[in-house]
């Protein structure tokens, strides 16, 4: 069978609230002779219109069961995200997948570094003033109140099905899902997750796609269309042309299923952050005495009436 290659990868999603574009490459490193197995690079960058770009790197590796048409995987990746509140978080990214003819399962789960980051602040300041037996004391209270943005630690989970004889026209799976992010500054999002995928050409795809908490992707739909071409890195450097056989994705046949081994690796929502409502961070008290005015004392030997000392 033929060895999976690499791909470059560019898509456009739009959404009601937030529209973005995405590239991402898959390189090779390493296939065994019988080609069963593909170890590779997972390099990718995404950017939206509302500011936020997450830049992400991923090793992944997917071995063919065999005798069977089936694949299992596994994945790791290191996400930067650089937030639209200009704030730099990191994450860590697992997943774990089972391609078949028929069914697929996927798990992702996300570990971000808990790093907060104050994207709004104000002090808040108040006087009590109390009377004592000495004067007045004023103790002065003030409240410094801001907005955090932190990331989301959580999963998502998905279960799809091909659509039976689709394949020989444009291959469609239909993909239902659950997923749960822990949110520091409220409820939890969780919920249900839906999509449907359309392989139009062998290199164009596209799809819809449904969440129930819309922060999570600018709105509760999104559309996205994508197209992929072959890309190897080392005809790169051998001095051939690395996008050999790139004619054939704009092209329509049923696909191979040993070529799912190098298919893209689906991952998560787009909004990978979460911000607080005005919290109180911190507390500072002055506390001022001003004691009341003493009477003045009468001079040694003056009288209390007044008048000279007497001689």
């Amino acid at each position: 069978s033929k060895a999976p290659t690499g791909h470059i990868r560019f898509g456009s999603l739009l959404s009601e609230d937030l529209s973005g574009v995405e590239l991402d490459g898959l390189i090779g490193i390493w296939t065994p002779q019988g080609n069963d197995a593909f170890l590779f690079l997972d390099a990718g960058f995404h950017h939206e219109d509302n500011g936020q770009s997450i830049t992400n790197l991923g090793l992944g590796f997917r071995q063919m069961v065999p005798g069977h048409e089936a694949i299992v995987g596994a994945n790791v990746f290191w996400d930067r995200i650089h937030s639209e509140h200009d704030n730099d978080l990191k994450q860590l990214g697992l997943g774990l997948e089972l391609l078949t003819h028929w069914v697929d399962a996927r798990f992702n789960y996300y570990i971000p570094e808990h790093d907060q980051f104050s994207i709004a602040g104000r002090t808040k300041s108040s006087t009590r003033s109390r009377r004592t037996a000495g004067g007045i004391l004023r103790t002065t209270t003030v409240n410094s109140l801001n907005q955090i943005e932190t990331g989301l630690e959580g999963f998502n989970a998905e279960i799809g099905f091909l659509i039976p004889g689709s394949e020989q026209f444009a291959e469609t799976r239909i993909y239902a899902g659950y997923y749960r992010y822990e949110n520091d500054f409220g409820p939890n999002f969780d919920g249900f997750k839906g999509r449907v995928e359309t392989r139009l050409l062998q290199g164009v795809t596209a799809g819809v796609e449904y969440w129930d908490d819309e922060e999570l992707m600018g709105g509760h739909w999104t559309a996205e269309v994508a197209v992929s071409v072959p890309f190897e890195i080392g005809k790169l450097f051998a001095g051939k042309n690395p996008f050999e056989g790139a004619s054939e994705s704009f092209t329509r046949a049923p696909r191979r299923f040993e070529d799912r081994l190098s298919e893209r690796i689906e991952r998560s929502h787009r909004m990978q952050t979460t911000t607080s409502g005005e919290i109180q961070t911190g507390t500072t008290i002055t506390r001022r005495f001003t004691p009341f005015p003493q009477p003045k004392r009468r001079p040694a030997g003056v009288p209390a009436g007044g008048g000279f000392p007497i001689e």
